[in-house]
């Protein structure tokens, strides 16, 4: 599974304060590809594979301006 941040939107820091929360449901790795961070989820928590997509987007939505 693959999210992409457009970095004129979402900051780094935001995205591994998000991952460093989330890092008991999933494996994360983060590389970048031109205006975008693309954040690859790996061994996801089955309890949460169907959420997380979503859940994760928010919570770095929420983490932008702190």
């Amino acid at each position: 599974m693959t999210i992409s941040f457009n970095k004129s939107i979402y900051p780094l820091k935001a995205i591994k304060k998000t991952i460093r929360v989330y890092k008991n449901l999933a494996k994360f790795k983060i590389t970048e590809k031109n205006n975008y961070f693309i954040i690859e989820l790996s061994r996801i928590d089955k309890e949460v594979e169907n959420i997380i997509k979503d859940e994760f987007g928010n919570y770095v939505l929420s983490r932008v301006r702190q």
